[in-house]
């Protein structure tokens, strides 16, 4: 064989292994290089509230309604045509402002009779007494019959209980026309007014106007009879507070004092109606308003609150997000109290100082970092009480509707 062919053949080789001394230098050099390091999450933006001991009421929350302390459907007590109104819809009236004024002529002239019919028949009684008396001397003398005596006696009797009469017919006329002014038999807001002024009213049966007196003004709520003997226990040792809130309000809207606890328990809806009475001096309260109330039966010192937005049900139950230290999330589970308006009554699992997230859980699982863009706190001293019910407390309708005073 030619020696080129093997000179050929060794340049090839050559070639072929420098060419694979490459390709392997690259290849090791490519496993050498340092791989990208995984890019870090975002933190998620939270806010939290310090954990704190504060002083929180026991409460016991119902349903109810507000009910004016008095209320008067206002009725001429005289048929005739009404005169005069006095008030606009809706105005607040004073006690014994005059309010309607029934035509007054027809009673006045009645009353103008009965007083002429008293003066004549007192004078009819006069002349009998006078009668009386000449005969009753005649009589003594022998002059005039016993039996001329007896009738001029009674004559004069006759005279003086006809008089008697005249008095009561007098009295009755000028009440009669007293009825044709009609005031305001106590302080409180008057009503849409059924009978203008021109119409006939007729006497004990129309209704012109309604007054509500609502300072102070009751509400009354429906609780359940299980709480009956602690609300009993606490109400023999002092007034106890009560509050009343719009629904779907957790600021009280008016605060009072209870006063009544019903006489028998709703055995079909195994409630007790409970009576506060409130100032409403701001008039924050109105006749018939549905409202959410609660009786306070006492205060607890150290208790944690945190806002119930904060609690959340889990797989493991009900658990809170925790900001650790390192700003990385921890869910811990709890032990949830009683509710205190928007906040929660934790019993076991959140301890003073620790950072309880308020917002942004839908984004959070365990070790996920956050960015805390709020942070609060409670302060001390008590909380506002507020509509409380216990874990198992659901609110009742109240017994008894339309128990109006």
């Amino acid at each position: 064989m030619p020696v080129s062919f093997f000179r050929i053949t060794a340049r090839r080789i050559y070639l072929f292994a420098v060419l694979a001394a490459v390709a392997l230098t690259a290849v090791l050099a490519g496993c050498d290089r340092a791989k990208p390091q995984a890019e870090k999450p975002t933190p998620v933006e939270v806010t939290v509230i310090e954990a704190k001991p504060v002083t929180a009421p026991v409460n016991v929350d119902g349903i109810g309604h507000v009910y004016a302390v008095r209320t008067v459907n206002v009725r001429s007590q005289v048929t005739g045509v009404l005169q005069k109104t006095l008030f606009a819809e809706g105005d607040v009236v004073k006690e014994g402002q005059l309010l309607l004024v029934i035509d007054p002529d027809s009673y006045k002239a009645m009353l103008d009779e009965a007083q002429s019919t008293l003066a004549r028949d007192r004078a009819t009684a006069g002349q009998a007494k006078r009668e009386w008396l000449r005969f009753k001397d005649l009589v003594a003398k022998a002059v005039v019959s016993q039996e001329d005596y007896e009738q001029k006696r009674t004559a004069w009797q006759q005279a003086e209980e006809q008089v008697k009469v005249d008095i009561a017919s007098v009295a009755n006329a000028k009440v009669n026309l007293d009825y044709c002014y009609i005031y305001a038999p106590c302080t409180g807001v008057v009503g849409l007014q059924q009978f203008k002024t021109g119409n006939l009213i007729e006497a004990t049966k129309d209704t012109v106007v309604t007054l509500n007196q609502i300072e102070p003004i009751n509400v009354q709520f429906a609780v359940a009879e299980k709480y009956l003997p602690d609300i009993r226990l606490h109400a023999a040792k002092g007034d106890l507070a009560v509050e009343a809130r719009y629904p779907g309000r957790s600021e009280a809207a008016a605060k009072g004092t209870l006063n009544v606890i019903n006489n028998t328990v709703d055995v079909n809806s195994g409630t007790i109606t409970l009576q506060g009475v409130f100032p409403n001096t701001d008039r924050a309260l109105w006749p018939g308003q549905y409202v959410d109330a609660s009786v306070v039966l006492t205060q607890t010192a150290d208790t944690i609150l945190i806002p119930s937005s904060a609690v959340a049900n889990t797989q493991n139950g009900v658990s809170v997000f925790i900001a650790k230290p390192d700003n990385t999330v921890e869910i811990r589970p709890v032990t949830a109290g009683r509710k205190i308006g928007a906040e929660t009554v934790i019993e076991k699992g959140v301890n003073p100082g620790d950072r309880v997230i308020t917002s942004g859980q839908i984004k959070l699982f365990p070790g996920v970092p956050i960015s805390i863009v709020s942070q609060d706190s409670y302060k001390d001293g008590p909380v506002s009480p507020a509509a409380v019910a216990d874990k198992d407390n659901k609110p009742a309708k109240p017994s008894g509707e339309g128990q109006g005073k």
